[in-house]
């Protein structure tokens, strides 16, 4: 399985790591395809051309896409965020919303359960800390999650017999071996990282072998920023792109 998240609306991102990815059963996007970027009806016409020639693929809400869709009130999100929002949502056409709104923020694929941004708060929950870590685990029953949202690769494991989780990053190449724990496991960002690697990141599950394989790849970030430049989407969105901040 092909694991991303947060896209964005960044083509150059997302057309990247499709490039770079191996040979997939399924696609599993766990939301924010839109949002903060300059391609956001290339980015949902994408999806949903790959769901058509993958049944299996998987795509989710996230708090952005739902803001685009008047779902959530933008006035909830910071300056840049709502001013790119505002500007998204007058991107998108009837078809885009309907699918945006059609998508769930929370399902179960073969045995793994999927969520935006937590399963305890699957819109809105940042898991960045060992506390809020352990106390999902509690809301979900499969042997591990995925998760987006803090636009950061890492993860969380429960041992058995441990009352808190342990956290780890997520670095290209790293392998995590997913036995002998529960694991929340978040792939990062597709097309705005924050974890100060600029790379496009995303994940590849075998399902067989029981293990997750943490990638990042380049992608052209000029051009996605000249993109945002002619669509005058805020600098603070450009800048980080080039620092994974």
């Amino acid at each position: 399985m092909l694991v991303i998240s947060d896209i964005h609306a960044n083509l150059a991102a997302l057309q990247a790591v499709l490039e770079a990815a191996p040979a997939v059963d399924a696609i599993w996007n766990l939301g924010d395809t839109v949002g903060y970027g300059p391609r956001p009806r290339e980015c949902v016409d994408t999806m949903v051309d790959l769901t058509f020639t993958r049944p299996d693929n998987q795509v989710l809400v996230g708090n952005h896409d739902l803001a685009c869709l008047g779902d959530i009130d933008l006035a909830e999100f910071n300056p840049a965020a709502e001013a790119a929002g505002r500007w998204t949502a007058h991107q998108l056409g009837m078809d885009h919303q309907e699918y945006l709104g059609s998508l769930p923020a929370m399902t179960i694929a073969e045995g793994y359960t999927l969520a935006h941004a937590s399963p305890r708060s699957p819109v809105w929950e940042y898991v960045t800390s060992v506390p809020i870590a352990t106390d999902n685990f509690g809301h979900f029953d499969t042997d591990a999650c995925f998760i987006g949202h803090t636009h950061v690769a890492m993860f969380a494991a429960l041992r058995p017999g441990a009352s808190h989780a342990e956290l780890g990053q997520l670095r290209d190449g790293d392998v995590l071996e997913l036995s002998g724990a529960r694991f929340l496991i978040n792939p990062g960002s597709v097309g705005q990282p924050r974890d100060r690697d600029p790379r496009a990141a995303f994940s590849i599950l075998d399902t067989v072998a029981r293990t997750l394989t943490a990638r990042r790849v380049e992608y052209d970030i000029a051009k996605t920023q000249r993109q945002m430049a002619l669509a005058n989407l805020p600098d603070v969105l450009m800048n980080r792109l080039s620092h994974g901040i």
